[in-house]
């Protein structure tokens, strides 16, 4: 029999934010006995026990791991779903997780995922390959369940994957099969070389098939059955209640319960871990990182995998000149940014993928800091000073954007003093950020970025360039061709130089500026003694450590 889920107002069917928020976010009231849960401002002295609580920068959008494109949505979604493939902790390589191994074919078409036996659901039913069958065929019909007269979205990780959904022609995942109870076999048109690695994003995470349904798509999010070592007690706006699930194929995890509370503002993030009301600040910001040292805090930190980046909107009049765009990355001081706003180790950012994947191009065009070089090629454009729109979220902090306002201000000063005339368009990031960006046919630029979720060159370069989006209205033909070619390329140093093919054609044709690649960091308080860091953000609350 199903837990319910209680909550006031749980975040329904198709909501989704992220790299980013792009489908609304209905209202759906749920019934039924409600569990008795503490409060995460009681006191340690209170009866109930506190359990383990952490800071989050943003609402959770949906509990459909489908939809989960934005890093707090994706947190959660790890703890109560899990995917076929996992990530090692200490290698970041692929690891077993549903799947207890996988084989590859010679010729790269068929990937056959053996499943673990005897994991149970949170609604009390077994994994077995046709529930697995099911949730690939429902994602790979995202496209018809989602609402036709939606806003804008992003592109999706499943046609992000594949090159698109299962009635697309250009989709490489031919069929899906179970051999036998435990056997699933995956069927390409072509080769996928980092198959294994994209499957480990929380995007593929299993759900039971008693919530699959195609008359009601929004089952899912209201009532998320996955096999994680937690179970949704509650989702709400300002805070997310997780259980742990006594039936864990691994065995209950050490922490009974853990909150995660919204708090944008670093500031309040700060005052709450020293007040002892919350046991892990994430995403650190540099003004808050003094009094983190005086008070003693352990701080742990991530290894680079973001990039922030300026986005142009080349179907404006203004920004459709590649000059005009020079201009614009001419005039930003990256190292004034770096020092000013981010954690030390941060770097200037001058490809889209960051150093670890070796696969930065040394041709790549580099637009150095050149004031007088930048008012000269704005004038040469004839631009007469008409104001263009900068969007930039308000209430938010990203693995890549610790400060949004800071940033926008010193990027709008530098843009401004080569002769742009900028006009601010700032939106609450739970407010609807990406979406009302994407739907601005007159925007000029916009602040975003994105967290790698594989370790693949294509965690970047698919999403952002491998089919023509709203966000930059970039349509390369030649680009498109050499991502969809590395893709299939068995041979590692020859697929790296297609990357580099590709880093060298963006950085020409410029249809986006790479700021920086930030360093993001947590603070523990006394509640834990270790947390499990990631770069591609595979941090599973089942391996924090409580203090004694």
């Amino acid at each position: 029999m199903r837990s319910p889920i209680e909550r006031r107002r749980f975040l329904g069917a198709f909501g989704v934010a992220g790299a980013a928020s792009v489908l609304p976010r209905p209202t759906v009231a749920l019934t039924g006995s409600s569990p008795t849960l503490s409060s995460p401002a009681e006191s340690p002295a209170s009866t109930e026990p506190r359990g383990i609580v952490l800071s989050a920068v943003s609402s959770v959008v949906s509990m459909d791991p489908a939809l989960a494109v934005d890093t707090e949505t994706e947190r959660i979604s790890r703890q109560v779903f899990e995917t076929l493939v996992g990530i090692d902790d200490e290698t970041g390589a692929t690891a077993p997780l549903l799947a207890t191994d996988w084989e590859v074919s010679r010729n790269g078409l068929r990937c056959t995922f053996s499943l673990r036996p005897e994991v149970t659901f949170h609604d009390g039913t077994e994994l077995t390959a046709d529930v697995v069958l099911a949730n690939f065929r429902r994602w790979g019909r995202m496209n018809e369940l989602l609402p036709a007269d939606g806003p804008e979205r992003t592109t999706l990780a499943f046609e992000s994957l594949f090159g698109g959904f299962m009635d697309d022609e250009a989709c490489l995942l031919e069929s899906v099969t179970a051999t036998d109870d435990l056997t699933v076999e995956l069927t390409l048109k072509e080769p996928l070389v980092f198959l294994p690695q994209a499957l480990a994003m929380p995007a593929f995470g299993i759900a039971s098939a008693e919530v699959l349904s195609d008359s009601d798509p929004g089952l899912l999010a209201r009532e998320p059955m996955g096999t994680g070592a937690y179970r949704a007690i509650s989702v709400e706006d300002d805070e997310v209640v997780l259980e742990a699930f006594e039936d864990y194929w691994e065995g209950a995890a050490p922490a009974e319960r853990v909150v995660v509370r919204t708090l944008p503002r670093s500031f309040d993030r700060l005052r709450e871990l020293q007040r002892g009301k919350i046991d892990v600040y994430d995403y650190i910001t540099a003004d808050n990182l003094r009094s983190l040292v005086q008070a003693g805090r352990l701080i742990l930190q991530r290894d680079p995998f973001s990039v922030l980046y300026l986005g142009f909107n080349l179907n404006h009049p203004v920004m459709g000149d590649v000059d005009v765009r020079e201009a614009a990355a001419r005039a930003i001081n990256l190292n004034a940014l770096v020092e000013s706003y981010f954690l030390e180790g941060t770097r200037p950012a001058y490809h889209f993928t960051p150093a670890a994947l070796g696969v930065q191009s040394d041709e790549a065009a580099r637009y150095s800091y050149n004031v007088e070089e930048a008012q000269a090629l704005l004038e040469d454009t004839g631009y007469d000073g008409e104001p263009l729109r900068l969007y930039y979220p308000m209430n938010a902090t990203r693995s890549y954007f610790p400060r949004p306002e800071a940033v926008f201000a010193s990027v709008a000063r530098d843009l401004t003093a080569v002769g742009f005339t900028i006009e601010p368009r700032p939106v609450s990031w739970d407010g609807g950020y990406v979406e009302a960006l994407l739907e601005d046919d007159d925007r000029a630029m916009h602040l975003l970025g994105r967290n790698g979720g594989y370790r693949s060159p294509h965690s970047f370069f698919g999403p952002l360039f491998s089919q023509r989006t709203r966000e930059f209205n970039y349509d390369s033909e030649e680009v498109r061709g050499l991502i969809s070619s590395a893709r299939s390329e068995s041979d590692e140093q020859r697929r790296n130089e297609i990357y580099r093919e590709v880093s060298d054609l963006v950085a020409e044709d410029l249809p986006a500026l790479p700021l920086v690649h930030p360093i993001s960091g947590v603070a523990l308080g006394q509640g834990v003694t270790d947390y499990p860091m990631s770069p591609v953000l595979h941090e599973l609350f089942k391996d924090i450590i409580p203090a004694e």
